[in-house]
């Protein structure tokens, strides 16, 4: 019952979700470009493909086919590099390479941002009526 709530709310403020998207990477980009982190190509190419597709979301019709298949193109794109940089961390952190655990937890969140917002965009309108 509560899932279905979260999921139908999700689903009608899918420009909220953007706008959001695309103020995570602005702030992330900030912090990159401001010399406060490192700065990783993995990183980079995440926070990229969820502002990108963040701007998606805010188009009148984010569902529209075209658009769909875009965002799911650069979404995968990031969730790819996301799972990279997760065994990347996760080998190194096992192997004694020196490697910050900051960024598993980061990547992974990353990842599902960026999957998350494949799956809002090819979910049905709230006003569908079938479930």
């Amino acid at each position: 019952m509560g899932a279905t709530i979260l999921l139908v709310w999700l689903r009608a403020n899918l420009r909220l979700l953007g706008a959001l998207a695309v103020l995570v990477s602005l702030v992330t980009w900030a912090t990159d470009l401001g010399g406060w982190v490192y700065a990783c190509p993995y990183c980079r190419v995440q926070r990229s493909a969820i502002g990108v597709v963040g701007l998606l979301m805010l188009l009148p019709d984010p569902r529209m086919w075209w658009i769909r298949y875009g965002a799911a193109a650069i979404c995968f794109l990031g969730a790819h590099v996301a799972a990279a940089q997760i065994f990347l961390v996760f080998r190194n952190m096992t192997s004694g390479q020196p490697s910050n655990p900051v960024n598993l937890v980061l990547a992974t969140g990353a990842l599902f941002i960026l999957v998350g917002q494949a799956l809002l965009l090819f979910s049905r309108r709230p006003t569908d009526s079938r479930d």
